[in-house]
């Protein structure tokens, strides 16, 4: 369930190309994330609501089974076409904002530099190419369900450790300027903390997706040493 919101945080890897981001980045993740959740318990609502649970028990396309009890087995066809194209917006807007994410890293640390490299339209190239070699290579590689654990969990702890990490700066820097402030601190920052680690926890202790939530915690671990081993450069400093 958790993957199904991810990307509602998306907004923040584009930060530095937005206009006012102290004002529009929160609005844009407040709003983003209740249309995108409003939409997807909808959608639920409809599936559940159109077909029998024990056809759609244990199913991957479930739209399509759906869509075959309301409209037939042409509307079935038609809505499966309907998926294909919404699943091209998703990797349209994830061929956009990953490498965004590693030109930032590139101008943060020094090992990482020539992430940072753009064309003469501004476009991070490296960047591009990198991820597409990821993906090329866990599409050689992988199977989706431990892609789906493993991008999962490595989401789960990095979002874990960003609230971690927004406890920790108020501690020892209680008086800095605050752009955004935390809605309920510090008792929502602990819900999140407190779910967060019960589905890691779960993820870890259920022999299916144990492996494949290890491969994230590996990901996540390698990301840590470089942070730690490369220098800083002024920009980050």
């Amino acid at each position: 369930v958790m993957y199904s919101y991810a990307g509602w945080n998306a907004a923040t890897y584009i930060v530095g190309e937005i206009r006012n981001p102290q004002r529009n980045v929160p609005k844009a993740i407040a709003l983003g994330t209740l249309l995108v959740t409003v939409l997807y318990l909808a959608l639920n609502a409809t599936f559940l609501n159109a077909a029998p649970m024990s056809e759609l028990a244990g199913k991957l396309d479930v739209g399509h089974v759906a869509a075959e009890h309301i409209f037939g087995v042409t509307g079935g066809k038609i809505m499966s076409g309907l998926i294909c194209l919404g699943l091209a917006s998703s990797i349209s807007a994830m061929t956009w904002l990953g490498p965004r994410v590693l030109h930032t890293m590139g101008e943060d640390m020094k090992i990482l530099a020539p992430l940072a490299a753009c064309d003469e339209r501004g476009v991070p190239v490296t960047g591009l190419f990198v991820q597409l070699a990821i993906v090329i290579t866990l599409l050689l590689t992988a199977s989706f369900n431990t892609v789906l654990t493993a991008v999962q969990f490595s989401i789960q702890l990095g979002s874990f450790a960003t609230v971690v990490g927004l406890i920790v700066l108020r501690v020892k820097q209680p008086d800095l300027p605050r752009p955004y402030r935390c809605w309920g601190y510090p008792f929502t920052p602990l819900l999140f903390l407190a779910i967060s680690l019960w589905m890691m926890v779960f993820l870890m202790l259920d022999t299916v997706t144990r492996d494949a939530s290890l491969y994230g915690l590996g990901l996540i671990l390698l990301g840590w040493i470089i942070y730690l081993i490369s220098p800083r450069t002024p920009r980050s400093a």
